[in-house]
């Protein structure tokens, strides 16, 4: 019944969901072919307006990653809304299956969209990357090739200067915002179902509820780098070597773990709201 239950929540996100992939691809493509078209040899003029039409690309392409973030966002939470707590939700509430099945099956669909989309952003990013140094190495080998012991370099000091290999960075950062984002899809939700308690004003309920939990982790996330300043005040009196890593890593897992923790009691949250105070509009 699981699998019944996400295809029916696969089937009303997927058609938003490949419109946002389709403004993503096209900004992506329209930046790599200002990318391709720029060509030091060419006149100032021509550069000129090379390098003004790739910043209008770039800020055109980043407008559509936060679109298609925050757009994967709303489909997700208004979707969890209207099959739950509207009259939509009198189907939803009647399948033969429990409010827990239900839950999970669109959690899970959920995450599952967030995923591919970030996956969607990662590709593109790595794609104009790629485009990019390829066209450079292709226009100046003997720079390119120049740029590329200086990067080694670079990466060396990195590692030198925060402790941890640059991979291992990114990689660490990659874990953390996915683990977030996650957590953040259930508390979303949890913040829908405490809207509910406000029977006129649901959505600005929702809202208002969102915006609480936000700043209780905001102090949350203050309280929790009080080590790592400590730590700071205390290196800087005794002139211990210790790497920038190892400094702000506890307070960074500190901060998840309690973003994790509101996240499992949104959960039952979502959970008590529609079991034992379902009201559908």
């Amino acid at each position: 019944m699981l699998g019944k239950l996400l295809k029916y929540e696969w089937k009303g996100l997927w058609s938003p969901f490949l419109i946002m992939l389709i403004v993503l691809g096209g900004t992506t493509a329209l930046t790599c072919g200002v990318i391709l078209t720029i060509n030091p040899k060419y006149d100032e003029v021509v550069t000129g307006f090379s390098m003004l039409a790739l910043v209008l690309s770039v800020f055109l392409y980043y407008f559509g990653l936060i679109g298609c973030t925050l757009g994967t966002m709303l489909i997700i939470v208004i979707r969890f809304y209207k099959t739950c707590y509207t009259d939509q939700g009198y189907l939803t509430h009647t399948l033969p299956v429990s409010s827990t099945q239900i839950l999970n099956a669109k959690i899970i669909a959920a995450i599952l969209a967030d995923l591919l989309m970030l996956l969607a952003i990662a590709a593109t990013i790595l794609i104009i990357f790629q485009v990019a140094l390829h066209h450079i190495s292709s226009l100046m080998p003997g720079d390119y090739r120049e740029f590329s012991r200086e990067f080694s370099s670079i990466l060396y000091d990195f590692e030198d200067e925060l402790g941890i290999s640059f991979g291992a960075y990114i990689a660490y950062f990659v874990i953390y915002f996915v683990i977030a984002a996650l957590a953040n899809i259930v508390t979303l939700f949890g913040c829908v179902s405490l809207g509910q308690l406000y029977a006129k004003h649901r959505v600005a309920g929702a809202i208002i509820a969102y915006f609480v939990v936000q700043f209780v982790m905001q102090i949350l996330g203050y309280v929790c780098s009080i080590p790592m300043y400590t730590r700071m005040i205390l290196t800087a009196s005794t002139d211990s070597d210790i790497t920038a890593f190892s400094l702000i890593s506890p307070s960074m897992n500190l901060t998840l773990l309690l973003t994790v923790l509101i996240a499992v009691a949104m959960y039952f949250v979502n959970l008590h709201m529609m079991t034992k105070r379902l009201n559908l509009e």
